[in-house]
């Protein structure tokens, strides 16, 4: 096991970087082909709905993976799984951008969350390995958690200017130079960690239905608002990924060597953490959902000029992470989340009210970049609370969980404000896009509500990261 916190400053300053531009191309690839999906759709020839799959595809192996790949960087290696699945991510960003048929694109979509789940969840563990806990981890923490949260909102800056100046297939070709200069450096800058107590096999029961568990409950919120709520296609995927999940809690229960110990995921300090993320994560979807129809279908804006009104938010992220670092020493990560989501709910509570006058956009900007700012915030102490809540020989485990919660969350977001708006449209009489817009923000600022509340009520003032931090710091 690699000593916390030990190298040279500078040593573990370029492992940050090369660990959070790793990051920032797999959160990336969650939006930017989204914007770029009319393009493919025209040149490959997809059918109907099927483009639908390039998106979906790359969710459900993505989602579907966190957790085992989470649990395997503890057993088998955090650097190696982090290597082999930037590795794998570039290959396939490499072969969906040359694809020549439908069924290439999508292979190569599902390769990539394959390579995605890998990378993601052992670069954080990596970085909680890399850095002493307190200070120190809550700065680098800030700085991943700035370029994670700017890879996902700089999809849809991105998305348009490549899309319009270079064409879609370079969505995919700008990850492959990443890859292959993380690759290279990752050797020399990064060292190994992993649980060289634990035993090196794989409970094969527990993989398999936590697996196909997380990919069909997954599935099922991401594809409900086009087959209905209570459609059989839904309903069926939803009791499948529930059943399936019953039987990963059994199997977990007998196995000697648990994927997922269960009593790691009822613990206060890893429970309370990844329930305010989901929350989180639901926000997040929700308020990037509505802005993209409102600059699109409402302003009439071009994909390019909707992606460039984006930069706000993308400056705002930036700006907030490394501060969020900082108040989570000073304050802990109750409070400094608290902080956050109050910010992220005014911000959107002044978009909704503004929404629907004349002139609106000056407010709408002012208001999405304050709502990011509090998003970012909030998202820095969760982060360094949920994988804080365990030993440093389960920190992939606890960043996997952190993931497949984040996941879970985006999905749940996109669906039930695509289905508010969908529900606000149809009974809104002649401004029906504006009011099912505003209708989905008010979803958002009420998971906002919860959110604060989850975190004011549950996320104790005394919390083993906050007392750490604390005693770090070196007041002026």
């Amino acid at each position: 096991m690699v000593l916390e916190g030990g190298g040279s400053a500078g040593r573990k300053t370029f492992a940050l970087v090369l660990l959070c531009s790793a990051s920032f191309v797999a959160v990336l690839d969650l939006t930017i082909v989204a914007i770029a999906l009319p393009s493919v759709r025209r040149e490959l020839g997809f059918s109907g709905g099927d483009a639908q799959w390039v998106l979906t595809g790359y969710a459900l192996s993505f989602g579907g993976l966190l957790l085992l790949m989470g649990r395997v960087g503890d057993l088998y290696g955090r650097r190696r799984l982090f290597m082999a699945g930037l590795a794998v991510f570039g290959g396939a960003s490499l072969l969906g951008g040359l694809a020549w048929a439908p069924w290439v694109l999508v292979g190569a979509r599902l390769l990539q969350g394959v390579g995605g789940a890998a990378l993601v969840p052992a670069s954080l563990a990596l970085v909680a390995a890399t850095f002493a806990e307190g200070e120190e981890r809550n700065r680098a923490i800030g700085v991943y958690g700035a370029m994670a949260g700017v890879g996902f909102v700089s999809g849809m800056v991105l998305g348009g200017v490549v899309t319009e100046f270079l064409g879609w297939r370079w969505v995919l070709f700008v990850n492959v130079p990443v890859a292959l200069a993380v690759l290279a450096l990752a050797p020399v800058a990064i060292q190994e960690s992993k649980d060289d107590a634990a035993p090196r096999t794989m409970d094969l029961a527990g993989a398999a239905t936590a697996t196909l568990g997380l990919a069909s409950l997954i599935y099922a919120v991401s594809e409900a608002p086009k087959n209905g709520w209570a459609s059989p296609a839904t309903l069926g995927t939803a009791g499948l990924g529930a059943v399936l999940l019953g039987l990963f809690v059994a199997a977990e229960r007998r196995a000697s060597a648990p994927l997922v110990p269960l009593p790691i995921l009822r613990r206060r300090a890893v429970a309370v953490p990844n329930a305010a993320v989901v929350l989180k994560s639901m926000i997040g979807a929700a308020q990037l959902y509505v802005l993209t129809l409102y600059f699109q279908d409402a302003l009439g804006r071009t994909p390019l000029e909707a992606g460039l009104l984006f930069i706000p938010m993308t400056v705002a992220s930036v700006v907030a992470s490394p501060v969020a670092g900082r108040l989570t020493t000073r304050l802990g990560a109750g409070r400094t989340a608290a902080w956050g989501f109050g910010i992220s709910g005014a911000g959107l509570v002044l978009v909704a009210s503004r929404m629907a006058h004349e002139d609106a956009l000056p407010a709408v900007l002012l208001g999405m970049a304050v709502a990011e700012a509090g998003f970012v915030t909030a998202s820095v102490p969760l982060t360094i609370a949920a994988t804080e809540g365990v030993g440093d020989d389960e920190q992939g485990l606890a960043s996997g969980v952190l993931s497949t919660t984040t996941e879970l969350g985006n999905a749940l977001g996109w669906a039930v404000v695509a289905a508010v708006i969908t529900a606000a449209t149809a009974a809104s009489g002649a401004n029906a896009l504006l009011g099912g817009l505003r209708w989905g923000l008010w979803s958002a600022i009420a998971f906002a509500v919860l959110a604060l509340t989850l975190v004011v009520v549950f996320m104790r003032p005394g919390s083993r990261e906050t007392a750490r931090s604390s005693a770090n710091v070196t007041e002026p």
